[in-house]
């Protein structure tokens, strides 16, 4: 009986270490399942946030690409316009009565009246009309060009002025562009 007590003791004492180690166990189990949670959840965030700032940086980027692309075609049509007015100005020019034509070119050479030794280069158009105003300002003029279509060339001595109409505004394509489009395109 007394072995029965004993050994009863050993099995309560037993079950009581057991149901211990059991509940360490559980214990331990759980704080290790929320440790883990805790964890997936935070990786979860952070795949998030950086899921997150991909597509931002995406949407941005293809924002800023739409922006420049949309810039770029302005512009591009901007630089269609002023090569479109600049082309009529080159046709009006052209199209220039040779009343008009004559005074432009005699603007140009009467400043030039005063000087010595001044001959003066000119293209076929009303070269005749132009060679007897050069003439009596004193000018030589020398033969008709076909290097150019419409203006003159002055020679002072050494000195050359170069009014070639279409010369002129290759020289001047860039100022021309601005005021073009400062005029067409003011905002």
């Amino acid at each position: 009986m007394e072995e029965e007590v004993i050994l009863n003791k050993i099995i309560e004492d037993a079950e009581k270490e057991a149901n211990l180690i059991i509940a360490e166990a559980e214990k331990q189990a759980k704080e290790i399942e929320e440790e883990n949670r805790n964890r997936a959840i935070k990786q979860s965030q952070e795949q998030f946030e950086v899921i997150k700032a991909q597509i931002q940086r995406d949407a941005i980027a293809e924002l800023e690409k739409a922006e420049f692309e949309s810039r770029s075609s302005i512009l591009a049509e901007k630089q269609k316009i002023i090569e479109i007015v600049k082309e009529k100005v080159k046709q009006k020019i052209k199209d220039l009565s040779e009343d008009e034509y004559v005074k432009i070119i005699d603007e140009k050479i009467k400043q030039y009246k005063e000087e010595k030794q001044v001959s003066i280069l000119l293209p076929e158009k009303c070269y005749e009309e132009i060679k007897k105003i050069a003439t009596g300002y004193h000018m030589n003029v020398l033969e008709k060009t076909d290097e150019f279509e419409a203006g003159v060339i002055v020679k002072c001595g050494d000195i050359e002025y170069n009014y070639d109409f279409e010369e002129n505004m290759r020289f001047m394509n860039e100022e021309i562009e601005k005021k073009i489009d400062t005029i067409l395109f003011k905002v």
